[in-house]
């Protein structure tokens, strides 16, 4: 009986994008094609357009589960977490992180004023969040 040398070790992340060969095995698990039943909003277009440097509106639709990457044969993490940061740095965001980003700066978390009218600074809600 011959002993397998194989090491059970999670690989890192390839983060050059022009490793994809858009094979598509991104697209079997991926949540977002499976709801929205759209190619074009899932990981492989993701990918095409993030070799263009081409950053459109489809990158706020990851979850971000990784799926993606576990699903990837040549291993690659699209990224969309820094791509979705250069967009936000060129202005282009959709309502609803702008919002999250404004509930943020003024009370402390993305969903808003607390109940009771208290902001995340206040003393009895500081305690909480610390």
């Amino acid at each position: 009986m011959t002993k397998n040398n194989f090491k059970n070790e999670k690989i890192a992340p390839a983060q050059d994008i022009n490793q994809c060969n858009l094979c598509g095995d991104c697209n079997t698990n991926c949540p977002v094609v499976r709801v929205l039943e759209k190619e074009t909003r899932g990981a492989r277009h993701k990918a095409f357009l993030a070799r263009k440097k081409d950053y459109k509106e489809a990158f706020w639709l990851c979850t971000l589960c990784g799926a993606c990457i576990q699903d990837c044969p040549a291993n690659i993490d699209i990224d969309c977490l820094g791509i979705r940061e250069e967009l936000v740095k060129k202005g282009n965001q959709t309502k609803a992180n702008q919002k999250m980003r404004d509930n943020i700066k003024l009370y402390g978390n993305p969903f808003g004023r607390l109940a009771g009218g208290k902001k995340a600074g206040d003393k009895e809600t500081k305690e909480y969040y610390t």
